[in-house]
């Protein structure tokens, strides 16, 4: 490959790891809105509502941690 076509290459990814990352963070503020929404309608208590919160932010910290182990093996893979 081209040093251009390898810099080409790792913006797309970036890009496309950018975009995964807004997503997930799409994701999340459904997630919270509805978890809200049910706490105000009486089905969830505030306890866990506050449990809920963490549980959602632990997947969310999970799939970030993914999107960067994957993108970072990509970028070895382009540079190489």
């Amino acid at each position: 490959l081209t040093e251009e076509y390898r810099k080409n290459l790792l913006k797309i990814l970036s890009e496309k790891m950018e975009e995964a990352r807004k997503t997930i963070r799409r994701w999340r503020e459904e997630a919270w809105d509805k978890i809200q929404e049910k706490t105000k309608e009486g089905e969830i208590r505030e306890d866990d509502k506050f449990r809920a919160k963490d549980e959602l932010q632990d997947l969310i910290d999970e799939y970030n941690q993914k999107i960067e182990e994957i993108g970072e093996r990509k970028k070895k893979e382009i540079s190489s």
